[in-house]
């Protein structure tokens, strides 16, 4: 397979409630810039007008709006596949990053993930194969250090090693600050 299709987007509607709440707000939008310009059309009809029936400026609404109502039908459809593709390039990479993250919960063997070009937060693909390559690597020497230490069944079997937390951080690094007391106040 070719270098330039492997990169192809097979689905551009990745997460439907991410980009269905996109689409849906562009829809909204579009309803409301069309009130919003009736109102104001006939708003200005009103003020500049000769004194008229009020329902007279309605009728007058589908000559003076008729083709940009057309117009916007025309351009919706357009701005619409616009937004998903957009929100694909952020919504495809969440969803790939999703994915990996339940797999390696579940230890499950996890491949490094890479974003296509034009992706947005590439840097989040770096970050999760640093922290993907830091646990395989912490998984192997804690495999060859059981591996090492086997007691004989004469000798007395030391307490289990406690799991590591990857997320927690080292108590030497912790800065505390002494916390106000109620004189400090004033």
């Amino acid at each position: 397979m070719p270098a330039t299709m492997k990169n192809v987007r097979k689905k551009l509607f990745v997460d439907p409630q991410v980009q269905g709440q996109l689409v849906g707000r562009v829809c909204l939008y579009w309803v409301m810039c069309l009130l919003t310009v009736t109102f104001m059309v006939i708003c200005y009809r009103i003020l500049t007008g000769p004194a008229r029936p009020f329902v007279w400026h309605f009728e007058e609404l589908r000559v003076y709006l008729g083709p940009a109502l057309v117009a916007s039908l025309l351009i919706l459809p357009l701005v619409v596949v616009d937004v998903i593709r957009v929100s694909n390039r952020f919504a495809g990479p969440l969803v790939r990053l999703r994915r990996s993250l339940r797999a390696a919960a579940k230890g499950e063997p996890v491949e490094p993930i890479r974003f296509r070009q034009g992706d947005f937060w590439q840097e989040f693909a770096d970050e999760f194969n640093a922290l993907l390559q830091r646990v395989k690597t912490l998984e192997e020497k804690a495999t060859s250090g059981e591996a090492r230490i086997q007691p004989s069944h004469s000798e007395s079997v030391e307490p289990p090693v406690p799991p590591v937390n990857l997320l927690s951080v080292p108590e030497t690094t912790v800065a505390s600050a002494p916390l106000p007391q109620p004189a400090d106040f004033g």
